[in-house]
């Protein structure tokens, strides 16, 4: 588990090098596309908070008291 881990933040870490590198000599039409890795940084922040928004309600509407069947 440790090497995986490892292994998706190193891919991670390409793809923003990856998208900075792109980037260059690129204009783009709205403002957020200057941004060198914005759409980038945009989903992994947002995938990152879509896992706990889920996890939160999840465990708020799932979740049952410890002694709940017996």
């Amino acid at each position: 588990m440790k090497t995986l881990k490892i292994v998706l933040i190193a891919y991670l870490a390409v793809l923003v090098i990856f998208d900075i590198l792109i980037h260059l000599g690129f204009h783009g039409h709205y403002f957020v596309d200057n941004i060198p890795a914005f759409w980038t940084i945009f989903g992994i922040i947002g995938c990152f908070l879509l896992i706990k928004v889920a996890k939160g309600i999840a465990h708020a509407f799932l979740s049952k008291d410890e002694d709940f069947y017996g």
